[in-house]
Formats: C-alpha cells, sequence, structure tokens
C-alpha cells in the first residue's frame, strides 16, 4: 500500500456531525472548521466506495484530463526513462551541472513536532536546454528524481519519481505563467520491484490514480478526489468552492 494511503488508513479519525439532520463529512486530517467552503461527498479511507464510472482513476478519463494533459502525462511516463545527470530528454543539451545540499521535511499530510523529521539530502542537479526552442528542464537526482520542464512563458509541469513501499509513485503537477495552476496528479505503478528499486524500471503502462486535484496558486480549487488504486475504489470526493489552502491547515500530531 502506498504512503498516502498507509498513513490515512492509519490514522483515520472520521468526522461527521449531525446538522440539520444530515451527516456531514470532512477530509481527515484537515482541521474541520477550515471545511466550510469544501463539499465532502466520499471521505472513506478503510475500504472505500465503489467509483462511478465518471471517476475512474485513469489518464485516458476524458472528465479529468484534457486531450494535451493526457498526451503530456504519457509523454512522461517515458520520457525519464533514460536521463542521467549529464544526458537529458531527447532535444536537450547540458548547460549546468552541480551537487546541492539542503535540509528538508518529508512531504507527509501530518506535521509534527519532532525534530527527527528534518533530514539532510544531497542531490545532484542538472539543467538542459531544448536545442530547437527556449524551453528549458532542471532535472535533480538523489535517490529518486524529480524534473521541472518551463517553456518561454513559463508554462509547463513538475515531475518526480519516488520510491514508495515496492513499488515507484510519480506525481505531476501543471505549472502555468510559474504558478501552480492545473491539475495534480498522483500515479502509482503497480509493478513491484522489491528492495532494488530504480525508477527507470517502472512501468505506467497501465498506471493508476491514487490522487487528483485541481489547483490555483498551489490551493486547491475544484475537484478533489483519491482512489484505492488497485481496486478502483474511491475514498475521497470533495470540491473546494473557492481556493482552499489545504497545506496550512493540515493539524499537527504529538510527538
Amino acid at each position: 500500500m502506498k504512503w498516502l494511503q498507509f498513513l490515512l488508513v492509519a490514522f483515520t479519525i472520521s468526522f461527521a456531525l449531525n446538522l440539520f439532520g444530515t451527516e456531514q463529512l470532512f477530509i481527515p486530517f484537515l482541521d474541520p472548521a477550515s471545511q466550510s467552503n469544501v463539499v465532502v461527498t466520499v471521505s472513506d479511507f478503510g475500504k472505500g466506495q465503489p467509483c462511478p464510472p465518471a471517476f475512474t482513476n485513469s489518464v485516458s478519463n476524458t472528465n479529468l484530463f484534457t486531450p494535451e494533459e493526457r498526451q503530456m502525462i504519457q509523454d512522461i511516463f517515458v520520457k525519464y526513462r533514460n536521463v542521467t545527470t549529464n544526458v537529458g530528454p531527447p532535444g536537450t543539451v547540458l548547460v549546468n551541472f552541480y551537487k546541492t545540499n539542503f535540509i528538508i521535511r518529508p512531504i507527509y499530510w501530518i506535521k509534527t513536532n519532532s525534530i527527527n523529521t528534518w533530514r539532510t539530502n544531497e542531490l545532484w542537479v542538472s539543467d538542459f536546454q531544448y536545442t530547437n526552442s527556449e524551453s528549458k528542464e532542471e532535472i535533480r537526482f538523489g535517490s529518486g528524481i524529480s524534473a521541472t520542464f518551463t517553456d518561454k512563458l513559463k508554462n509547463g509541469y513538475n515531475a518526480s519519481f519516488a520510491w514508495v513501499g515496492d513499488g515507484t509513485l510519480l506525481t505531476v503537477s501543471e505549472q502555468k505563467h510559474g504558478l501552480h495552476v492545473g491539475f495534480v496528479a498522483r500515479f502509482s505503478d503497480l509493478h513491484p520491484q522489491g528492495t532494488s528499486w530504480d525508477y527507470r524500471r517502472a512501468d505506467f503502462s497501465d498506471a493508476h490514480l491514487e490522487e487528483y486535484m485541481q489547483m490555483t496558486n498551489g490551493m486547491v480549487s475544484g475537484k478533489w478526489l483519491m482512489w484505492n488504486p488497485r481496486d478502483g475504489n474511491l475514498t475521497l470526493e470533495a470540491e473546494s468552492k473557492e481556493p482552499y489552502d489545504w497545506n496550512n491547515h493540515r493539524q499537527m500530531l504529538p510527538n
């Protein structure tokens, strides 16, 4: 089970209250008081609920992705398979290469006071320029890789391949004019690799969505969906009526 579902299943608290005789659902681990403009239709991180066809967790779902977005994602599935620190995607040349050390906190849902959640990462960073356009790529190499593609208008995407459990989680987020605007989608590679993981062996040919968000400048604005990728059950269906800064409403867990 991937990290997001494991975390939620392990700690899920079902928030519900009766308001005029109806049950109000909330998104776990987010402050319930902050969700006044978020309509939650499904919040079931146990078995989940059968998913309606409109929300089938596939990149081919036209209710979730435009033809251009689908093509972009399909390209990402294979685009970075053969990149190295000095060889970029087809059509690029290396223009800069350096190493960086920085301290980060793992990207989990739950905030914690524990200093042990901070760690130092050493990454190699390669900058590539496309030879037939003004587009460019920044690719960071660590245990997995993350890439940022931008064109001359600062439109593009971020993509990261991470080792999760015994498989790979691919996260893709759109950028428009340098801002996080558009969709965020997380795909599961359902082909386990065991302990000898290598992102280059990930196979997303039949990948399933784990999560889908519509974003405006880093905030949820529109649909927010989550699935169990193995059976396709819907575990979350929510919609934000106005931009919702979910990242700043995560609830703090004690050490």
